[in-house]
């Protein structure tokens, strides 16, 4: 949920000023709620293309089916002559759609993510499909899960190091390097919203004023998102990278 002090929405601690840095929403919850209503109207990701230009794949209709859904974020900045730039971002989703028209995308090259990330994931669905196949209480099933295990955490190692996130000192550092607890680092780390949106206003010479997130698509299944409801950065995935990430905006 939304904290009540909006200084406290996107936060982390940074170990090279031993201090909290954060971003206030500033002006991102007006603009994030003008994100809705394209939302409403277009019904599609790619609402800033003619609707005779409109790909089918990035229709709500296809990306949420029953209570999926997924988080937005808006970020507005200023550039070095003062303007005004708004940018937008979505976390993962499914099907490996990396790119939209109008939003910023994944800080994973797609090609890597092509050619060594989706591949293996495409593995492990298929191992996961044989040791069901088997039974988990089966020795074969024993046997696909370790194998399955194993992959899996190889496969997200490799991930972890295709990484790199840049502040506003103009570093660049790998996410081994900047997580505050690296030797339990989550699954999906830098695919949420603020990192994607942080990284691309450091890397592009933009100074960010507020930032803001919320969910769209179907009320999931917990019943704790709803659609249209704003939320602080998360405190697993984003919190622990985002000191270093906002390290010389304030």
């Amino acid at each position: 949920m939304l904290s009540k002090n909006h200084s406290e929405n996107c936060f982390g601690f940074c170990h090279d000023c031993d201090r909290v840095h954060s971003l206030p929403t500033g002006n991102a919850i007006e603009l994030a709620q003008e994100l809705l209503r394209d939302f409403e109207k277009f019904k599609r990701l790619d609402f800033i293309n003619d609707e005779s230009q409109a790909d089918p794949q990035f229709g709500f209709d296809q990306l949420f089916p029953g209570d999926r859904g997924h988080m937005f974020g808006i970020l507005e900045c200023e550039n070095e002559s003062g303007e005004q730039k708004i940018l937008r971002a979505f976390s993962s989703l499914a099907g490996g759609i990396r790119k939209v028209p109008g939003w910023v995308s994944s800080m994973l090259d797609p090609k890597i993510f092509a050619e060594q990330v989706f591949p293996g994931q495409q593995k492990i669905k298929a191992m996961t499909a044989e040791m069901n196949g088997h039974g988990r209480e089966t020795s074969a099933g024993a046997a696909i899960f370790e194998e399955r295990k194993q992959f899996s955490q190889n496969l997200m190692r490799e991930i972890h190091d295709f990484y790199e996130f840049t502040n506003f000192r103009g570093e660049t550092r790998p996410l081994r390097d900047i997580f505050l607890k690296p030797d339990s680092i989550p699954g999906g780390v830098g695919e949420c919203c603020a990192p994607k949106l942080l990284n691309h206003a450091a890397k592009n010479g933009l100074k960010p004023l507020g930032l803001a997130e919320f969910y769209w698509g179907g009320p999931n299944s917990s019943g704790r998102k709803q659609p249209g409801e704003f939320f602080s950065c998360c405190e697993d995935k984003c919190q622990p990278i985002l000191g270093f990430m906002l390290c010389g905006v304030d």
